[in-house]
């Protein structure tokens, strides 16, 4: 075989292979389009648990405060009280326009009830998503396990698909198992109720180009061993740094907080995330704010015991 043969079989070759063979991006999801999340928990107890804490206050506080305010979506936990919950999303909807029901207390609004959900269960399951942009899917999913307290709760997620500037984005909000003396391993409730989160999103089939946030109380420390667990499990991402506060639930500076559980450390437990694999940012950082709230009865200056947790990038 001559030179020039060599040469133009050389040349078919690496034609044939540019032409079959993928890019060594192809498989790189392409960044998210620029998103602001806020998440956070409200502790709208219901009556039942007792305790002056003001729901109806805070609700009209919480929607006319500045930290809410300029975000793509917010997702709220523990909005049990349903008139406060109620008061809290009418206040946000000129901001927000588009919005969920509260998570388990009807299947009324949503596009598809999932998981175990039951009408006889006493609560609901307190997760509402309010969005700025169009929601063209709702669906609620109650977890299967809980034990203590979040038994008697329709505890579990909200999953919405939202139309940002033309492009699909996938949002869940959820509140895991929280920690209860009446419930002798939350741990292994928790990875079971991640285990039907991950489930629910690899039966969606969505496509890489689509990013998929999740976010929440999910009630794993950040500082412990459960942290890598629960990115494993959820097929998260970790975000590319964490700022502000240090902990997301501390009784050492949150006023209501402390009134409530005044002996315990403080701790970081909730979390906005991208989901790997799909369109997210290099530059995702989720920052602690400390927002100080007009005086009222029992909480000094503090909105909730909870501080929220905002991310962008």
């Amino acid at each position: 075989m001559n030179s020039r043969t060599v040469v133009g079989l050389a040349a078919a070759l690496a034609a044939s292979v540019s032409l079959t063979a993928p890019s060594a991006s192809a498989d790189v999801p392409p960044p998210a389009p620029p998103l602001r999340v806020l998440t956070h928990n409200v502790m709208m107890l219901p009556s039942i648990v007792g305790g002056n804490y003001a729901n109806e206050t805070r609700a009209a506080m919480i929607a006319s405060s500045d930290y809410v305010k300029g975000y793509d979506v917010a997702i709220f936990e523990e909005a049990f009280d349903n008139g406060p919950s109620e008061t809290l999303k009418t206040g946000l909807s000129r901001q927000y326009p588009y919005q969920t029901p509260v998570l388990g207390r009807s299947k009324s609004g949503w596009d598809q009830t999932l998981g175990a959900y039951s009408a006889l269960t006493p609560e609901d399951g307190g997760v509402t998503v309010v969005s700025k942009w169009p929601i063209t899917r709702k669906v609620q999913y109650v977890y299967k396990q809980g034990c203590g307290a979040d038994w008697f709760s329709n505890k579990g997620f909200v999953y919405v698909e939202l139309k940002v500037n033309g492009r699909k984005v996938h949002v869940v909000g959820s509140h895991a198992q929280a920690d209860d003396s009446l419930c002798s391993d939350a741990p292994s409730v928790r990875r079971s109720q991640f285990a039907e989160l991950d489930a629910f999103l690899d039966g969606l089939h969505i496509p890489a180009s689509e990013s998929v946030v999740m976010a929440g109380d999910l009630n794993v420390v950040k500082a412990s061993a459960e942290y890598p667990s629960m990115l494993q499990a959820l097929d998260a991402t970790a975000p590319a740094a964490y700022k502000g506060h240090p902990y997301s639930w501390d009784p050492k500076s949150n006023s209501l907080n402390a009134n409530r559980y005044p002996d315990d450390a403080p701790q970081y437990l909730d979390y906005v995330l991208f989901r790997r694999g799909h369109a997210s940012s290099t530059t995702w950082s989720n920052t602690v704010l400390t927002p100080t709230s007009p005086p009222w009865s029992s909480g000094g200056t503090t909105y909730t015991d909870h501080y929220p947790v905002a991310a962008h990038g």
